[in-house]
Parts: structure tokens; sequence; C-alpha cells
């Protein structure tokens, strides 16, 4: 049986000590996924890591570049294992972070962005025995048709074996699941997730 690494939450990239930026992710969707697959290795958010079933293995990152290094050292050491990369990653990174506390009291604050890796496009690199499960979330004017080909893009460039894709603002009922042969659309947030656990289900016994 193939270990399985369930990412979840959201990177946090600083601005300074006490500000970052980051995205809005409960860690829902991969803590319904991993109550479906025991034993799991669940690399969360702090938030998200709180939503993790107790028969998940929880780990937690908190910058991009901190979930990357540690997404690469888990998969180097589980060869062949099922990757369901879940998580929502920074793009950009502040380019010099303060190590203080920026003041509050200015009228205009000027932030300095540089992009950070993709880290999906890093994973099937480290491990090309692996089973990975990526994410996409489109933006809200997006059609159905549009949703399985931006899926379908992202599914031959970081080489994933299936790709679950969303439209903003309709999480609940609109839900798609792409792989090499076809796709599969869902009205029901809770019947994709559960087809997806049984298609996870049944990867990890491959």
């Amino acid at each position: 049986m193939r270990p399985v690494l369930i990412t979840a939450g959201a990177t946090r990239n600083p601005v300074d000590a006490m500000r970052f930026l980051s995205a809005n992710s409960s860690g829902r969707t991969s803590a319904a996924l991993a109550e479906q697959l025991p034993g799991s290795c669940f690399l969360g958010s702090p938030e998200a890591v709180l939503r993790a079933p107790s028969s998940a293995l929880t780990e937690t990152y908190s910058t991009t570049a901190d979930l990357m290094e540690r997404m690469r050292r888990w998969i180097l050491a589980h060869p062949g294992a099922v990757i369901v990369h879940a998580s929502a990653v920074g793009d950009y990174q502040v380019e010099e972070p303060s190590s203080g506390k920026l003041p509050s009291g200015k009228e205009e604050l000027v932030l300095r962005l540089t992009r950070t890796p993709k880290i999906a496009d890093h994973i099937v690199r480290w491990d090309p025995t692996c089973v990975l499960v990526t994410f996409k979330a489109a933006t809200p004017e997006t059609s159905g048709e549009e949703l399985v080909s931006i899926c379908r893009k992202q599914l031959h460039r970081t080489q994933s074996t299936l790709v679950v894709g969303n439209v903003i603002g309709q999480l609940g009922n609109t839900t798609t699941i792409v792989d090499a042969d076809g796709s599969e659309a869902f009205d029901d947030r809770a019947a994709a997730l559960y087809a997806l656990g049984a298609r996870l289900r049944s990867l990890r016994e491959t």
C-alpha cells in the first residue's frame, strides 16, 4: 500500500515580524480526504492541522519555501507515494521582509513582490513514481468547459494523475475531476470529495 501525503491550508509569506501574505483556505477539503485515507501524513498550516482527523500524522508548515522543503524531504523518503497537494500556495513573497514591524501610520506602503517556485511543477521531478493529485481554483466567470480546459493544462504541466478543479464562489456546487481519459463534473461538493476519496483509495492500493 502506498503512503499518502496530504497538504492543507495556506502558506504564510512574511511582510514583517507581524504581517504576512496568505490566502483564504481552511483545510476542510484536505481534512475530509484524510478521513477517507487513515494513516495519511497531513502537512498543514496551523489552522488546517486543527481540522486533521486523529488517524492522520500531522506536521505544520509556514512559508511557501518551508512547505516546499518539507514536501521534498517527505517525498524523497517515501518513493511511490500518493501526493494530494491541496494547499493554497502563495505565488508571491516580499523581496525583503522586515525583521521588525513596519510602521502603521503611513499613507502609502510600497512592497516589492517576487515570484515563488511552483511546488506542483517539482513533485514528479522529485519522484517520477509518485501518484500526484493537484487542485485548481478558477476565477468566478469560468464556465464548466473552460474549467476542464484549465485543469487539463495543469494536468499536463505538472504530470498529475488527477486535477480537481473548482470555480471561486461556487465551491459547493461546481467541482470537476480531470484525468488523462476525461473529466467528471459534480454539482455537489460532498459527492465530489467522496468520489475523489474512492479514487485515491484505489490508487493507494496499486
